[in-house]
């Protein structure tokens, strides 16, 4: 109850001569209330009882000295030390006495501006999955921004990997148009390797391609995301103007979207704090920028990988075709965004279009082809080598079967199929009897024997085959000697002699 209500309810009733009911129903209050106030001559004065001392209050100097000596020391820790030291309550009331602190001391930034082609800012954005094939691969955005301009250039990618690092950096330059002085970054491992007593350790590679393209690079004091905060607004404005409402990105054709949006939204909209479109700024800016340097810089992955006995390479989850003389050999794998190459000794020996799927063997029918030929080489001369052991004639007739087939294998497979069902003597007979009419191939090889076995009654021989068991199939037995036979009838052995 407040003075003003006290005395508003006094003169209602004796002025205006309202009802309680009355008064309670103006002022939304309880009637019980305004007939209390009705019969008091004078506005209660209340009394408060004094607060205990909370729990926390002998240990906020211990924290506050604390905090002056670590200002992000988290609460749990805190916690802990007061603990230690008899504190009875809970870790809320720690908590809540840290959060009026810290709101205190939050710092206050000073806005900063650059003059034209004196700097930008870049980081990664970490975007999610895209499906690529059957598999998912990481979605990650390369986002340059000009401090002056505010012209941003983003690319999607797939990793986060130096070659993509370096490549990102090359395809902004050429969107630009120039090269800046300085680049801020935060602290990655690509830029910093390691930061010891206020000394920063930068990447040696990245030196070195800094150094060509003429830019310093310059790396944020640890976790000051605020110093390159045209970055961060960039990233969020990624992801607030162009990946919101979007559930399905399709590789690559998500990359010409946002080469588009960047286009037609991002770099042409009137800039909340400069008041002037990116695009605009950007042709003010423009003949600051250093001019692009007269040399090629090659940001591939360079690596040496076996080739293995299948004449394939593994790289990121594929399988690469190499000719087949390169067969256990370490060769030179060199990786674009869009190509994998291979090479040994400085001489290039494959080519192929980069997979972004995983668990795929990518081919050149070229190389399949001529590994089949040499598997079908090898075959052919196995069954030569088991035709010759027939013994004569083999040798002239397979000369003459080279001579008038093309598919030489063929009939050599389907004539020692012969012999392993027919004699070999009969076998031998019709590949005279062939070999004298020039009759080259299988199927005279079996009209003859046909026609030998009706001259003399028997009939033919159909070939046993054992699909269950196809390696039987080539097994074959040593015809036995029958004149051992005749031996026995006409010369038997002699008997023993009764030693009784």
């Amino acid at each position: 109850m407040t003075p003003d209500t006290w005395a508003a309810i006094k003169r209602m009733h004796a002025s205006d001569k309202l009802a309680l009911a009355g008064i309670a129903r103006r002022l939304r209050l309880d009637r019980k209330t305004v007939r209390k106030v009705v019969h008091q001559e004078r506005f209660p004065v209340f009394h408060r009882t004094p607060r205990r001392p909370a729990l926390l209050e002998p240990f906020k100097h211990f924290i506050a000295e604390r905090l002056a000596a670590h200002p992000h020391i988290p609460g749990t820790v805190l916690f802990e030390d007061i603990k230690r030291q008899g504190y009875p309550g809970h870790i809320r009331a720690v908590t809540k006495h840290l959060q009026k602190l810290r709101d205190k001391s939050k710092e206050v930034f000073l806005r900063i501006e650059t003059p034209p082609g004196e700097q930008a800012q870049a980081d990664w954005a970490n975007c999610g999955a895209i499906k690529i094939g059957n598999t998912w691969r990481k979605l990650s955005a390369f986002v340059m921004v000009l401090s002056y301009s505010r012209l941003m250039f983003v690319p999607f990618t797939l990793s986060q990997n130096p070659a993509d690092f370096i490549q990102a950096h090359l395809n902004a330059f050429a969107f630009f148009g120039g090269v800046v002085r300085k680049i801020l970054y935060d602290n990655l491992k690509l830029v910093v390797l390691s930061r010891f007593a206020g000394q920063i350790h930068f990447n040696p590679k990245f030196l070195e391609f800094s150094g060509l393209f003429a830019f310093e690079p310059v790396a944020c004091n640890l976790a000051r995301g605020n110093e390159k905060g045209k970055a961060e607004n960039g990233i969020r404005y990624l992801r607030t103007g162009f990946l919101a409402g979007r559930d399905r990105l399709s590789w690559p054709s998500v990359q010409n979207e946002l080469r588009l949006w960047l286009d037609t939204q991002a770099n042409v909209r009137l800039h909340r704090t400069t008041g002037q479109k990116p695009l605009d700024r950007w042709n003010e800016e423009r003949p600051f920028l250093q001019p692009l340097p007269g040399l090629s810089y090659d940001a591939s992955i360079l690596k040496t990988v076996p080739a293995r006995h299948q004449a394939l390479v593994r790289f990121d989850g594929n399988a690469y075709t190499v000719p087949h003389t390169w067969a256990y050999k370490a060769l030179t794998l060199r990786a674009t965004q869009d190509q994998v190459r291979l090479s040994h000794d400085g001489r290039e020996i494959a080519v192929h279009a980069r997979s972004y799927d995983r668990g795929k063997v990518i081919e050149n029918p070229q190389h399949v082809q001529a590994l089949l030929a040499t598997k079908k080489k090898a075959f052919l001369h196995h069954l030569q080598k088991k035709f010759l052991a027939l013994g004569e004639p083999t040798a002239p007739y397979l000369a003459g079967l080279m001579n008038q087939e093309l598919y030489p294998h063929r009939h050599l497979h389907r004539i020692l199929e012969l012999a392993s069902t027919y004699s070999l003597e009969e076998v031998k007979l019709a590949l005279t009897h062939a070999l004298e009419a020039k009759a080259f191939g299988a199927a005279y090889i079996h009209n003859i024997l046909l026609q030998q076995r009706a001259a003399q009654g028997l009939k033919e021989i159909l070939p046993l085959s054992i699909p269950q068991k196809p390696d039987w199939n080539d097994l074959t037995v040593q015809e036995p000697d029958l004149s051992l036979y005749d031996r026995l009838i006409d010369d038997p052995p002699s008997q023993p002699k009764d030693t009784l």
